[in-house]
């Protein structure tokens, strides 16, 4: 199966999609890779500008809107995550991967946690870093198969979402924390009333000081798109226009 990569970055213009590398426009590959078997996987590897990435579920809170407000007033903008799990605060300084993948016969969603899981397990490993698979009391989007670092602290969150025909896995990985990032994370989840301890934030730089984010983001692509082609040809699919200045 042939795979496409698109990396992209805030403020340049993420390939074949648009300036702002956010993530909506998973949604979109998602669904083009559902309905075109033949495309074969994309891996996207991008880093968003500020962002507050909300679940559905959180969608439907009371103070939703409050939670909103608060992100708009510091300049983040409010979306829907395309996966599964719970709010995120996302800046330049984190790298969110997707894998997205035809799927005619249903997998099992754990194996693919656990599969992909070890995968970036490994990588950090042989960053550095010493991860593990398994979550952290008091983390944000708490889930079974978050990354951790020591036990301690979170520093990949994992999800999924599957749609007849695909399935997306997505990790979002923080080289860094900013001041603003971690008062969105107090103040959203503050708002929506969800359990969080500030102090499981982690960051890669925190773990390992020596890796930069462009050694990480080809760390990334080494393992999860190791034979893939960049290809502008998604241009025409996603209906943008092929005279963009395209990422190499």
């Amino acid at each position: 199966m042939s795979t496409t990569l698109i990396r992209g970055e805030a403020g340049r213009v993420d390939r074949a999609l648009n300036p702002t590398a956010d993530l909506t426009l998973t949604t979109r590959l998602l669904n083009l890779v559902a309905n075109n078997h033949e495309i074969g996987s994309v891996v996207r590897v991008y880093r968003p500008a500020p962002t507050v990435a909300f679940s559905g579920i959180e969608r439907r809170m009371p103070r939703f809107g409050e939670a909103v407000g608060e992100a708009l007033a510091f300049g983040f903008e409010p979306v829907i995550r395309p996966a599964g799990g719970r709010m995120v605060a996302l800046d330049q300084q984190w790298l969110v991967m997707d894998v997205i993948t035809p799927e005619t016969i249903k997998s099992d969603s754990r194996n693919v946690y656990l599969s992909e899981g070890k995968k970036l397990v490994d990588l950090l490993g042989s960053l550095g870093v010493q991860a593990g698979l398994g979550a952290v009391a008091g983390e944000y989007c708490p889930g079974d198969y978050s990354i951790n670092a020591r036990g301690d602290v979170k520093i990949v969150g994992t999800a999924q979402r599957v749609v007849r025909g695909a399935r997306l896995f997505s990790a979002s990985i923080p080289m860094s924390i900013s001041t603003d990032v971690g008062q969105m994370f107090d103040r959203v989840n503050a708002l929506l009333g969800l359990d969080w301890n500030n102090r499981t934030l982690g960051s890669i730089e925190k773990e390992s000081p020596e890796v930069s984010i462009e050694g990480l983001e080809q760390a990334l692509i080494s393992v999860f798109a190791p034979d893939a082609t960049e290809g502008a040809e998604l241009a025409d699919l996603l209906d943008y226009d092929r005279n963009l200045a395209f990422v190499n």
